[in-house]
């Protein structure tokens, strides 16, 4: 898409450089839609224009980089810049998809109205996803592929797409999708009519007909300020999205030997191996920490205490540090410092949240838990020697957790709760 016009002046947009022509077929961004991209050749000097703009009136093509220096002198003189030759080419591709995107937009919007009556609030056609917000706070699957079938259908039949300026007379008659704003230009209200579907004001650019849209399809909906927000893609970003989806399920479908429809069947009979797998290790878990802490608490001196065992469990997760930690203080005497590796200790248990572990920095995690007859408070032991040897943790004053930078001595944390308690 190319057009020649002359003269041009410099200017600046958002801190950019910017070129401002007489003429221009270069579409601003506005009303949702992204402003287009291309090429201008100014008298004998190239220059790509990453994006289009306007500011009060007037439309910036945005320079990508900085203006050539010889360009400059020559847009430095008024009456030379006036007579500049000016050619430019919009990136086609960029403004087909915009084209196909926004024309989308205005059909998916009717269908929702028609088929699941969620009106459109706004709409955003972004470089990579489009998405419209709808006025209800949900929709169920049914209402959506609905509106789904219903735009597809208006797609396959190949209607034209006209624009045109009503009198205010002819305005006032027609059933719009939505009312047209305020301000309106010189030329009056531009309406984009979807034949015998969707009439809507709207300054942005669209197909000549339906069916060059190619197809629409809703991919994601999320809640947005009490609204719902519909995200879609429509033409070849359709389906390169349809492409990638199915690549992603062919490959979990090999990864389970079995075919894309039956993955759900897979992941759920997975699901319960890995509940069984859990439930066993739990049971393992439990076992080890009681015949563990049996063996230590028997050792233990037949003084009132309070006695303080330190462990060091490195092959151990989170949750078994935990389990050893709750079977130690069985016996009431005791202050259990039960220490792992970052690098094993993690959990999928459902016990409280501990500091997130970093794989990989063999971190010292500690669980400090006390029995009823001791008197130290954990939480607040954690976290003061955790500031000291920069740590972090923190808990409750009967337990408390806490990652130490690696080569922490857990003999010297020991100590530290023995001084505590003393």
């Amino acid at each position: 898409m190319s057009f020649e016009t002359r003269g041009a002046s410099l200017a600046s947009h958002g801190g950019k450089p910017s070129l401002v022509l007489a003429q221009t077929m270069f579409y601003p961004e506005g009303g949702g839609q992204l402003g287009d991209s291309g090429t201008l050749t100014i008298g004998a000097h190239p220059v790509r224009i990453a994006d289009t703009q306007v500011e009060n009136g007037v439309i910036h093509h945005v320079v990508e980089g900085a203006v050539d220096p010889a360009l400059a002198d020559a847009l430095a003189s008024a009456d030379r810049a006036a007579d500049l030759a000016v050619r430019g080419a919009v990136d086609e591709l960029r403004r087909r998809d915009h084209m196909v995107q926004h024309t989308a937009q205005h059909a998916l919007s009717r269908a929702l109205a028609n088929a699941a009556r969620a009106d459109t609030v706004s709409a955003r056609l972004g470089a990579a996803s489009c998405t419209i917000d709808v006025s209800r706070p949900g929709l169920s699957d049914a209402d959506l592929h609905r509106a789904e079938d219903l735009v597809n259908a208006v797609v396959m039949s190949d209607v034209p797409v006209v624009t045109s300026f009503p009198s205010p007379d002819e305005l006032a008659k027609l059933e719009l999708r939505k009312q047209p704003n305020a301000e309106k230009s010189a030329a009056g209200v531009r309406i984009v009519s979807i034949e015998g579907f969707d009439l809507t004001p709207c300054g942005g650019t669209h197909c000549t007909r339906s069916g060059q849209i190619g197809q629409v399809r809703i991919v994601a909906t999320e809640k947005y300020k009490g609204m719902l927000r519909i995200t879609f893609h429509a033409g070849a970003r359709a389906l390169a999205d349809a492409r990638s989806r199915h690549d992603v399920l062919a490959a979990l479908a090999a990864d389970l030997t079995c075919g894309p429809q039956d993955i759900p069947t897979a992941v759920a009979k997975l699901r319960g191996e890995a509940k069984a797998l859990r439930d066993k290790l739990d049971a393992a878990r439990t076992e080890l920490a009681t015949l563990v802490a049996r063996g230590l608490r028997d050792a233990l001196p037949t003084s009132a205490g309070p006695h303080v065992v330190p462990v060091e469990r490195a092959l151990d997760d989170l949750a078994g540090l935990r389990a050893l930690a709750v079977e130690l203080t069985k016996d009431a005497r005791v202050v259990a410092i039960v220490a792992g590796s970052s690098s094993t200790s993690t959990s999928t248990s459902s016990a409280p949240a501990s500091p997130t572990p970093d794989e990989g920095s063999a971190e010292l995690v500690v669980v400090v838990q006390r029995g009823a007859d001791a008197k130290l408070d954990c939480g607040a032991f954690v976290q003061a020697q955790a500031k000291a040897r920069g740590g972090r943790g923190g808990g409750r004053p009967e337990r408390a957790e806490g990652r130490f930078p690696r080569g922490t001595s857990l003999d010297e944390l020991a100590a530290a709760a023995r001084a505590a308690l003393a």
